[in-house]
């Protein structure tokens, strides 16, 4: 009963891990397609390619196939045989998707580390703990203390395995809204920059007119004075 116990945990350890970095994705067509967005397309030649979406055209989109941004690809629309795309994304103050790429290369491991860390402490000690009380419950020796280590072998994994996903998840958080708050800053800039070269432009205007109207001035000043004449 107990060894039948300890593989069920396993196998939920084990999908644990498998889902914790699984992003869901659904088959999506081509008008729902977003710039910025992490996709993978498979074409009606059997080619299957995955990128970042950097412009889509009526007729074809172009891909971001590798995270160093050095290689773009251009795909028609009548190549494409399946879109899959992600089911949610994450977005900023303006609504614009937050790419995948840009999230990883943006997340730091500080917390995946600490909560590992902190997580195999506290499982273990929960799990040894839990452990004891099963082999002191057990008559035969042999039994019980093959029982406490494997309750505390498979509670620690456990336990650290989810307090890393956490750890994981709370990175990713950190790394999401790092990246909102550089992109509003990037658009107040961006909105300055607008502002003062807006303010150049009808400067220069201003100052057209002005000579503009000076030039009419003194070409009317010069046909008084050739009347007077």
């Amino acid at each position: 009963m107990v060894k039948q116990n300890l593989n069920k945990l396993a196998v939920l350890v084990f999908l644990l891990i498998l889902s914790s970095g699984c992003a869901k994705r659904v088959v999506i067509n081509y008008d729902e397609v977003r710039p910025n967005s992490l996709v993978q397309i498979k074409t009606s030649s059997g080619k299957s390619v995955e990128g970042i979406i950097q412009a889509k055209k009526p007729s074809f989109l172009v891909m971001q196939l590798d995270k160093s941004r050095k290689k773009l690809s251009k795909i028609k629309r009548e190549n494409i045989s399946t879109i899959t795309g992600q089911k949610n994304y994450v977005l900023d103050s303006q609504n614009q998707i937050i790419s995948e790429w840009e999230i990883e290369n943006k997340k730091g491991n500080n917390n995946f580390l600490l909560y590992s860390l902190g997580g195999c402490g506290l499982s273990f000690g929960a799990s040894f703990f839990l452990g004891f009380l099963i082999n002191r419950g057990m008559d035969d020796i042999d039994q019980g203390k093959t029982a406490m280590w494997s309750t505390a072998a498979a509670g620690t994994i456990l336990g650290t395995t989810l307090f890393a996903k956490a750890g994981a998840k709370r990175d990713r958080h950190i790394a999401v809204e790092n990246i909102r708050d550089e992109r509003v800053e990037l658009a107040k800039k961006q909105a300055i920059q607008d502002r003062l070269k807006r303010k150049r432009v009808q400067d220069e205007l201003e100052k057209l007119k002005a000579e503009r109207k000076k030039q009419e001035e003194e070409i009317q000043r010069l046909k008084n004075k050739a009347k007077k004449k």
